[in-house]
C-alpha cells in the first residue's frame, strides 16, 4: 500500500515536472522570439527595401518618388529599388502594396486618386484602411496643357473651337475617375463644351501622343509640363503659381476649377511601429533634402510634406469630399 502510494506520488511529480519544463521551453521561446523581433526591428532594414510607385515611368509620381528613393537610402544605409506597376489609374499598383507583407521590405508610392476617388467608381480589393501612412510628398495643382506647336495658344481659344466643332477635340488624363479627368469633367460642364476623353496608364504615354499629335489636351501635372516644355494653358489652383506665373488660373479666366494632386508613401497594414517611425524619419528627411527640393522646384511643384498621420487625415477627408461630387459620375472607358 505505502510503495503503491509512493509510486503515485512519484508519477504525479514526475507529470509536474514535465509541465514545469514545458511552461518554461514555451517561455523561453516566447521571449527568444521577442528578442528576436527587437533585434530585428533594432536593425532594420537590413537588406534593400522595394518601393513600388503606382505609375509606369516618366509622371510625377514616378519622377519625385526616384529622387525620394535615393535620398531616403542615405539615410536608411540601405537601398530602396523602385518598381513601376502601372495602370487602372493607379489601382493596379496600389492594390499590389496591399498584398505585400508588412515587414517593411515594400513600400508603395501612390497618388491620392487611386484612394480617394477611384473606390467610388470601381470596386478595388482594397480600402484607405488596408495601409499605413508614412508622409505625403507632394501636391500639385493640375495643369491643362498642349503641344508647344499646338494652334490653341489659350484656354479661350480651346473653348471656342470646341464649341463650333463639339465633340472633335479629345483630351488625355491618365485614367477615368482620375483628379486630372474630374477637372477636365469641371471644365467642360463650366464651359458648356464636349471633348473625347482618351485615357492612359501613365503620363509618359500620355504626353507622346500628345507630342505625337494622337490627342489635342492633356489634363495632368507640372513633371511633364516643365520637361517637355508644354504650353500651360491654365492651371487649377486657387492663385497662380511661382514656379509658373505666367500661367492663368481657371478662376481668374472664369472657371471655378481648382483640383489637386497628393502623392506619398504608404506600407502594407500590419507595419511594425518602429520600422514605420524610422521610414517616416527618412522620408521627412528626404523631401527636405536640397536634390528633393530642387526636384520640385523644376516640376513647378512646391513642399508639401506631411507627417504618416497627417497625412492619413487628409486622406480620409479626401475621400469624403470624392464621395459627394462622384455621385452621378460614369468614368469614361
Amino acid at each position: 500500500m505505502i510503495a503503491a502510494c509512493r509510486k503515485i506520488h512519484s508519477k504525479g511529480d514526475h507529470q509536474m515536472s514535465l509541465r514545469k519544463s514545458a511552461y518554461a521551453a514555451a517561455a523561453a521561446g516566447m521571449a527568444t522570439a521577442i528578442m528576436a523581433a527587437s533585434a530585428a526591428a533594432a536593425s532594420y532594414p537590413a537588406k534593400s527595401v522595394d518601393m513600388i510607385v503606382s505609375f509606369p515611368a516618366g509622371g510625377m509620381t514616378d519622377t519625385v518618388s526616384r529622387v525620394l528613393a535615393t535620398e531616403m537610402s542615405k539615410s536608411l544605409g540601405q537601398p530602396i529599388v523602385v518598381v513601376n506597376r502601372g495602370g487602372a489609374g493607379g489601382t493596379i499598383g496600389t492594390a499590389s502594396i496591399a498584398r505585400m507583407a508588412p515587414d517593411g521590405y515594400t513600400i508603395g508610392a501612390i497618388a491620392d486618386a487611386a484612394l480617394t476617388t477611384l473606390p467610388h467608381l470601381h470596386k478595388v480589393p482594397y480600402t484607405l484602411n488596408s495601409f499605413e501612412y508614412i508622409c505625403r510628398i507632394y501636391a500639385v495643382p493640375v495643369l491643362m496643357v498642349v503641344r508647344p506647336d499646338s494652334p490653341f495658344n489659350s484656354l479661350a481659344d480651346v473653348v471656342k473651337y470646341a464649341k463650333a466643332h463639339p465633340g472633335q477635340l479629345n483630351f488625355a488624363t491618365v485614367g477615368p475617375g482620375t483628379l486630372p479627368h474630374l477637372a477636365a469633367l469641371d471644365f467642360m460642364k463650366q464651359a458648356h463644351i464636349s471633348m473625347t476623353h482618351i485615357p492612359y496608364k501613365g503620363e509618359g504615354q500620355a504626353v507622346i501622343d500628345l507630342l505625337g499629335k494622337h490627342v489635342d489636351v492633356y489634363f495632368g501635372t507640372s513633371a511633364v509640363a516643365a520637361a517637355h516644355h508644354l504650353k500651360q494653358l491654365a492651371v487649377a489652383s486657387a492663385s497662380r503659381l511661382k514656379e509658373a506665373p505666367s500661367t492663368p488660373t481657371f478662376t481668374e479666366l472664369g472657371y471655378k476649377v481648382t483640383w489637386s494632386i497628393m502623392g506619398g508613401l504608404i506600407a502594407p497594414k500590419g507595419l511594425d511601429s518602429k520600422a514605420q517611425a524610422v521610414l517616416g524619419k527618412a522620408c521627412a528627411a528626404g523631401v527636405n533634402s536640397p536634390h528633393y527640393l530642387s526636384t520640385l522646384k523644376s516640376l513647378q511643384a512646391a513642399p508639401a510634406y506631411l507627417s504618416g498621420e497627417q497625412f492619413k487625415k487628409v486622406m480620409k477627408e479626401e475621400y469624403s469630399k470624392s464621395h459627394g461630387l462622384l455621385k452621378g459620375v460614369a468614368p469614361s472607358r
